[in-house]
């Protein structure tokens, strides 16, 4: 029997790694090919890097509690995730979808299956200021650390339906960022994350 290929297992320059969403390229068939460069080289790639590039690739995550915690090894981490496939990719589209709650899970009480809030709010700013500074990829030549397109999902889970903050001026009303802040969320809002990568795909493989 022949070897399984891995599903949604894409081949960047330094890992192969299971992505969480794949949109494939239409009418472009994957080729298997030996990787000759770096880390991988002589690893089966069971798409081909001509099909990968040609596919848009979004990570999911999510951190309900602990916001501070941590912070610089998971921005890291998100950081290396594009930088692995764009450069071996260079005008991969790439996607980041990032949830955080308004107010922290209590984690103390959930292995009592228990819901609670905490009364501190959440970093907001920092995460937008950190997400802002990765967004945005127009140049496929150079930073490939950033994405296409990022999406971080603010979230107030205490109201219902669950409130999902758009705006810099939704954000001011709800205490979340100060009043006089100069910040513009609209860019990482979830209205324009899908309309952006295919506009972005559309430009590179039109």
């Amino acid at each position: 029997m022949g070897e399984t290929k891995p599903e949604l297992k894409l081949a960047g320059f330094i890992k192969q790694k299971n992505q969480d969403v794949c949109v494939s390229p239409g009418g472009f068939d994957p080729e298997e090919e030996v990787m000759t460069e770096g880390i991988l080289r002589e690893a089966r790639d069971f798409y081909g890097k001509e099909f990968t590039e040609r596919t848009i690739s979004i990570n999911i995550r999510s951190q309900m509690s602990s916001l501070a915690k941590n912070f610089d090894t998971l921005y890291e981490r998100t950081i290396a995730e594009a930088q692995n496939l764009h450069v071996r990719c260079p005008k991969m589209v790439l996607g980041e979808v990032y949830m955080i709650p308004v107010k922290e899970y209590d984690p103390a009480v959930m292995d009592e299956k228990k819901i609670q809030f905490l009364d501190s709010i959440g970093a907001a700013e920092k995460y937008i200021k950190s997400f802002q500074a990765i967004n945005g990829r127009v140049d496929y030549t150079k930073e490939e650390y950033k994405y296409e397109r990022v999406c971080l999902l603010i979230v107030d889970f205490q109201q219902t339906p669950a409130k999902i903050y758009n705006t810099s001026d939704e954000l001011k009303e709800a205490g979340l960022i100060p009043i006089d802040s100069m910040i513009d969320f609209s860019e990482l809002s979830w209205n324009k994350f899908v309309p952006d990568l295919l506009k972005i795909y559309k430009e590179r493989f039109s």
